[in-house]
């Protein structure tokens, strides 16, 4: 009992360290959501506090802003990070199968070459990207956004690993069953991984969603530009001391909703693959 107490008394310090580090991670997201909800006198003379008197008015005027073009940015991003991360996640969980379980000639290669890949720096691809695509007329449209980098070498790793653990005489059994590649594949090996494909489902999604500079350079057609580009755009026009910080804050309020609804929907696949690489037998 003396123990469990004396552990108690040490654990204490840590615990106070992560309330107040839990504080300040949040404290910014609460003066996100509450400044959403005040007018523009109210956020000047109450940043901090909670709003004098909640209004709405700050997403109506978001929502028919420049046209409503908010509303066709923010279905745009919906759009292209859903099919995104479908193909991400199909083409990754193939490709993690292949190399996993199948032995061929160079595999060790050919996995070498593509996650070398991972260490080239996106800038410095965008250029030639941009030369290509241009060449064969896919700038300004949904598909330059959706199909480039659906061969996620990240995701392929990730689910590739877990695989690694699943015994080969389990794919064995189901091949002397008469299962085809295919059938293995989706009957077998997708219902194991789904602890870390829900996990990879939430980084790609919330990677594909917030990009920014790959938009920003094949995209200039509005009508296709998803809202993380469109954002920036409030402020465009308006002097230093006049920015409308209000609808600002109402844009990154809204921008965040999609983002919480996947996590809360796959948060019990997340923290199992998060536990599954914490326990060692």
């Amino acid at each position: 009992m003396k123990l469990k107490k004396q552990y108690k008394w040490k654990s204490l310090p840590v615990w106070i360290f992560l309330v107040i580090m839990c504080l300040l991670s949040l404290f910014p997201v609460y003066i996100m959501i509450t400044g959403s909800f005040k007018s523009a006198s109210d956020l000047a003379v109450n940043s901090y506090g909670l709003p004098q008197k909640w209004t709405l008015e700050n997403y109506r005027r978001l929502l028919s802003y420049n046209s409503g073009i908010i509303a066709r940015t923010y279905m745009n991003s919906i759009v292209i990070t859903a099919s995104h991360t479908i193909l991400v996640m199909l083409f990754g969980s193939m490709a993690a199968f292949a190399f996993s379980k199948y032995h061929f000639k160079g595999k060790t290669v050919l996995f070498t070459l593509l996650l070398a890949t991972m260490m080239v720096p996106f800038e410095l691809s965008v250029t030639p990207l941009y030369i290509m695509f241009s060449k064969i007329g896919w700038l300004n449209s949904y598909k330059i956004q959706i199909i480039p980098f659906t061969a996620n070498v990240f995701a392929m790793f990730m689910i590739r690993q877990f695989m690694e653990g699943i015994p080969d005489s389990l794919v064995e059994a189901a091949r002397i069953d008469g299962a085809g590649h295919f059938k293995i594949y989706y009957k077998i090996m997708v219902p194991i991984c789904k602890p870390v494909m829900g996990s990879t489902t939430v980084l790609v999604a919330l990677a594909k969603f917030n990009d920014y500079l790959w938009p920003k350079v094949v995209v200039q057609k509005q009508m296709y530009q998803p809202i993380m580009t469109v954002l920036p755009t409030l402020n465009e026009k308006n002097v230093v001391w006049n920015i409308p910080r209000e609808l600002i804050l109402t844009g990154c309020t809204i921008v965040i909703v999609p983002l919480i609804i996947l996590f809360v929907c796959l948060q019990d696949l997340f923290m199992d693959s998060v536990a599954i690489g914490a326990v060692k037998e």
